[in-house]
Parts: C-alpha cells; sequence; structure tokens
C-alpha cells in the first residue's frame, strides 16, 4: 500500500480502502462503479493507494455508492469553516439545478459541520425549498420557521427575505393566497427597507406577488409587479455567460484536486447567477401576463403574448410552461367560439402537466377541457373534466383554486337547470373560501 500517496483515515482505513469496502457492499464490481465516466483501472489503482482522485471523481463513486462524499474526504485537512462552505456551494449549485435530492443530502451535511446561525438558516432554507418541491409542504414550513428563529432581520435582512420568499411559495402551493401575498409583500418591504440590491431576488418575489395578486382578483397589482419583475429580470441576461464560464474553471479547478480554487470560481458563479433571472423564469412572466391581459378582455394581446410564450417554450425545450400557456391559449380560442380546438389544446397540455407532476396546471386544464365541452354538447365529458379536477384541487387541498373550479362548475349546472346539483357546487365553493 502506498501511504505516500493515499493518507490513512479516521478510524485506521485509507481512502482506497473505503472504496473497496463501500463497492463490495454495494456488491458492485469495479468496472460497474467506473461506470462510463471513469475506468476500471483507474479504480482498481484508487483501491490500491496508487493515485488519489479528483473531488469531481470522488463525487461520481460517492453518488454510485449511495454515500455522502465526506466519507471518503474525512482525511482531508479541512477546517470545519471549508467544509461548511463546500457543502453550502454544494447544496445551492444541486438547487440551481433542481436535483433536490443531492440538494438536501449537502444541506444536511452542511448543518451537520457548522454551528454559525446564519450558515444553519441557508442550510435550512435548502432544505426547505428541497421538501416543497418534493411535496412535503409541513417539512418546509418547519425547516423556515427554525430557521427564521436564528437571525435577527435587522442583521441578516437578505437571509431572512429568502426564507420568507419559501415560506410564500409554501403557502401559496397550498392554496393559502392571503397568507402568500403577506409574506411575499413582508419580503418586498424587507428589501426596499434593507435597501437589498440583488436583482434576482427582486424579480422573483415580484413575480411571485404578480401571481398570487393575479389569483386574488387584483389584476392591476399583477401587472404592475409582472411589470417590474420582467424589467428588472431582462438588466441580468448578459451575466449568464460570465457564469458559465466560472462554472466552467471551478470544474477544471476539481479535476485538479484544488478544492480552494474550486470554491472560488463556484463563489463567483453563484454570485451571478443570483443576479440573473433565468428562461422558466421569463416565461413565467410572459405567461402569466398573456393570462391577465386575457382576463382584462384584451384578447388579441393575450393571444399574442401566448403564442410567442408557446413558440420560446418549444425553442428551449420547456414543456411546462409550453403546457402552460396552452391552457391559456385554449381558453382564447373558446372565448372565440373554436370549442373543438380549445379542447384539444387542453387536452393535450392536461395529459403534458399529468406527466410533469404540476397538479394545479393540470386542474386548470382540465377546467377549460370541460367547458369547452360543455359548448360542444358533451356534458358526460364536461362532468367528468370538472370532478377530475375538483378531486385533484381537493387532494392537495388548494382552497383558492378548488373554490374558483367549483364555482365554474356551479354557473354550468345551473344553466343546464340542475339547480340542486349547482347550489351544492356553490356550498362547496364558499365552504374553501
Amino acid at each position: 500500500m502506498n501511504g505516500g500517496t493515499t493518507s490513512t483515515m479516521a478510524g485506521g482505513l485509507t481512502l482506497g480502502e473505503r472504496v473497496r469496502s463501500a463497492r463490495r457492499e454495494a456488491g458492485l464490481s469495479q468496472a460497474q462503479l467506473a461506470g462510463n465516466e471513469l475506468t476500471k483501472g483507474f479504480i482498481s489503482q484508487i483501491e490500491s493507494g496508487v493515485v488519489r482522485p479528483s473531488i469531481r471523481s470522488l463525487q461520481h463513486i460517492a453518488a454510485k455508492l449511495a454515500r455522502p462524499l465526506d466519507y471518503f474526504i474525512a482525511d482531508e485537512p479541512l477546517t470545519t469553516a471549508k467544509r461548511v462552505t463546500f457543502h453550502r456551494l454544494a447544496a445551492e449549485a444541486a438547487a440551481e439545478r433542481q436535483d433536490w435530492p443531492v440538494a438536501e443530502r449537502e444541506a444536511r451535511a452542511g448543518l451537520a459541520a457548522g454551528s454559525d446561525a446564519a450558515d444553519r438558516a441557508g442550510f435550512l432554507r435548502v432544505l426547505a425549498s428541497a421538501a416543497l418541491n418534493q411535496a412535503r409542504r409541513e417539512e418546509a414550513f418547519d425547516h423556515v420557521t427554525e430557521g427564521l428563529g436564528l437571525l435577527d432581520v435587522a442583521k441578516q435582512p437578505f437571509d431572512v427575505a429568502r426564507l420568507l420568499y419559501v415560506r410564500g411559495l409554501a403557502y401559496g402551493e397550498s392554496g393559502q393566497l392571503v397568507a402568500s401575498t403577506e409574506a411575499f409583500e413582508r419580503v418586498r418591504d424587507i428589501i426596499e427597507r434593507y435597501e437589498i440590491l440583488d436583482p434576482r431576488l427582486r424579480a422573483r418575489v415580484a413575480v411571485a406577488l404578480g401571481t398570487t395578486y393575479r389569483r386574488l382578483g387584483r389584476t392591476t397589482k399583477a401587472i404592475a409587479s409582472y411589470e417590474s419583475a420582467l424589467a428588472t429580470a431582462s438588466r441580468a441576461n448578459e451575466l449568464k455567460l460570465a457564469a458559465q464560464g466560472f462554472m466552467g474553471i471551478a470544474v477544471s479547478h476539481y479535476d485538479a484536486g484544488d478544492l480552494d480554487a474550486a470554491i472560488v470560481s463556484y463563489e463567483r458563479a453563484l454570485e451571478l447567477f443570483e443576479r440573473i433571472a433565468d428562461t422558466d423564469f421569463e416565461l413565467h412572466v410572459r405567461q402569466s401576463l398573456a393570462s391577465i391581459h386575457f382576463q382584462q378582455g384584451h384578447v388579441t394581446q393575450a393571444r399574442d403574448l401566448a403564442d410567442r410564450t408557446i413558440a420560446r417554450s418549444a425553442e428551449v425545450g420547456d414543456e411546462h410552461w409550453g403546457a402552460v400557456t396552452q391552457v391559456v391559449r385554449a381558453r382564447i380560442l373558446l372565448s372565440g367560439g373554436d370549442a373543438d380546438e380549445a379542447k384539444r389544446a387542453a387536452r393535450q397540455a392536461e395529459r403534458t402537466l399529468a406527466g410533469l407532476g404540476d397538479q394545479i396546471q393540470r386542474a386548470h386544464a382540465l377546467r377549460v377541457v370541460a367547458l369547452a365541452s360543455e359548448a360542444r354538447g358533451e356534458t358526460a365529458d364536461a362532468d367528468r373534466a370538472f370532478k377530475q379536477a375538483i378531486e385533484l384541487l381537493s387532494s392537495i387541498d388548494d382552497r383558492a383554486d378548488l373554490s374558483l373550479a367549483a364555482s365554474e362548475y356551479s354557473k354550468v349546472l345551473r344553466a343546464r337547470g340542475s339547480i340542486d346539483e349547482a347550489f351544492a357546487m356553490l356550498e362547496l365553493a364558499h365552504s374553501r373560501r
């Protein structure tokens, strides 16, 4: 064993010995562990202590063996602060690419390594986001509450604002629109009071407020908020190439095993990414503006916005916002008397959204399917789609949208002359307000 190349770790095992032991426990051969990224010979050299892998190679090995990276780098002479920084960057990078299991794992490792209140609050925010994006809403609320308890808004306004932003998202997903709006308005007030200049946070809060205002029927406020978000976001677009450059430099440093240099480049990249509004954000805003213009009766403008948003979604390969905008387009078609095309578009969007797991937007698509079916005289299809939408919204306790769906169905039933059923739907709508 080449002890000069691979040092002895805590517990008396070298890095190579730990890789071998974990590989055998997982029932993998050296070739299986190597996969397509590494080679069998390289794994053999690691296990024999001939070479020491880069951090990036160790990340691949750790992922394949379902072990935390710390299990393999425990012999590295890293300070606690450096470990916390490492896990923070890894967690933030995973959150950027929406790899929530990895973000969660790195955040938990960071919590175990650090004791600083602000650091812990940051990891709790990542955990809250991960929980929320994996349909664990109550857990997300708990993480946010714990994180806020560690902070003082006068000393750490930016950290408090980001935690409250996640709380607002959690309230919004549960259909508690008033509470969601209050959370986002508090974030906006903190941003203004403490002069937080971060454009990405400003833009995201503005679009979140626009969404809650729209869902509450406050159309004028919604438009103003969305337009503010779009203006803020558009000013940061040129930063994306620079951020990607720093990410490339960081990966190169990882490959060379230079953790300190990689951390510096990651920090610079993340700083720039935090000032960029991404395509997902842009499409969200444009879809919302199309919806609002339609609600205001600006049909031509709404149709133009919807068509351009659908084209942009196809261009960047974003199925989600393409499908959501397709629902808006279906409503526009229905308002113009084209029930056939409206039903086809809404049904296609509903299938896409079902596959993507967006239950709220899927329910909106089903409502349009129901209305288009009713316009075509297909009452059985209309009943089926309305009931499916109501069941979906009930299952996720989205009270605001459930109330809208029930009210819409009530109007259809009343127009048919089904007064008792219409009254039952109206009661459901009012009971969920």
